[in-house]
């Protein structure tokens, strides 16, 4: 977030005039005068442009792309995004907020001004990699691959009873004890007359699942959303209607048993395509440097011409670096 600010700060106070100054002869504006010696505007940019051209110029023309694109519900959810950053980084600060912003030299108005500015970009580049990006064969792909019906399992957790005192010996005894007894579970509902009859009483006695536990282990609907552990939710995806995990699923939490209740049908792809472009937006931006990757392919949508040499080159030199690391 410094760094962020630091650039925001330095590019306006380098750009921004000040009055008439004098000009020559020759119509070049004199910036500074010392000692007789004259120094010019056009001086001052070839010297500015070596060290801030480049991020100047990414600035003014992200700004303008933004304003062509930008809708007016996504300008009036980035106002609501910044004023709500803005709150909560001056409740963080508390009495030291009005210094924070006196050591970047901003006023309130000019910080949240420019929070705002920061979340119109991002609105309309999550928008550009969704709408241009993003392709038919990925949403397909995405689709036969990661969607499935909802289903409802019964699961058991068994956590390994360690603390902050164990040492690794002690903890791997513990991790030894919890695996046993998931095992032995499992080799109990082996020779099960009604699985699921068993899995609930088991969960209802035996699993640590707080949550869970009195409900026999119940989770109802879940799916590749559900924001549960990946191994948890690969084995369960796997399992059929029936069936129980043959070993016991080891997840950050413990060793789970998962049986699965029912499966629903897997959904048209027209009803979840909108949740399959949020999730594929939401990987694509995720990757290294993306934010940078796209804006560069929105500025090629929008025919950008660099003139001037010095910059074009360091411009250029910056893409491949990134795109090489992408």
């Amino acid at each position: 977030m410094k760094k962020y600010l630091f650039i925001l700060l330095c590019v306006p106070l380098l750009l921004t005039g000040c009055g008439k100054v004098p000009e020559l002869q020759n119509g070049q504006q004199v910036v500074v005068e010392i000692n007789g010696k004259q120094f010019t505007a056009e001086e001052l940019f070839d010297e500015l442009k070596q060290s801030y051209g480049t991020s100047a110029l990414v600035n003014l023309v992200s700004n303008y792309i933004t304003d062509q694109e930008i809708t007016e519900e996504q300008a009036k959810d980035a106002k609501k995004l910044a004023e709500s950053e803005y709150n909560r980084m001056a409740a963080y600060y508390g009495d030291n907020w009005q210094q924070y912003l006196a050591d970047y030299q901003y006023t309130p108005e000019r910080f949240l001004a420019d929070l705002e500015n920061n979340y119109r970009q991002s609105l309309v580049l999550e928008a550009y990699v969704r709408n241009d990006v993003i392709t038919e064969e990925e949403i397909q792909d995405y689709y036969d691959n990661d969607i499935f019906g909802d289903s409802t399992i019964r699961h058991i957790l068994i956590i390994p009873k360690v603390d902050d005192d164990m040492d690794d010996d002690e903890v791997a005894e513990q991790e030894k004890k919890a695996l046993e007894e998931a095992t032995a579970i499992i080799e109990k509902l082996k020779n099960s007359d009604n699985i699921e009859e068993d899995v609930t009483n088991i969960a209802k006695e035996q699993s640590d699942d707080e949550g869970t536990a009195e409900v026999g282990g119940l989770l109802e609907n879940i799916n590749s959303d559900s924001n549960l552990a990946e191994e948890f939710w690969e084995a369960a995806r796997d399992l059929k209607v029936g069936e129980f995990t043959a070993e016991p699923v080891e997840t950050e939490f413990g060793y789970h048993i998962i049986y699965k209740v029912s499966q629903k049908d897997k959904p048209a792809l027209d009803d979840v395509k909108d949740t399959i472009l949020d999730n594929l937006t939401d990987e694509a931006l995720s990757e290294t440097n993306a934010s940078i990757i796209y804006w560069a392919g929105l500025r090629e949508k929008y025919n950008m011409v660099i003139h001037d040499d010095t910059i074009k080159n360091d411009y250029n030199a910056i893409m491949n670096q990134y795109q090489k690391g992408a």
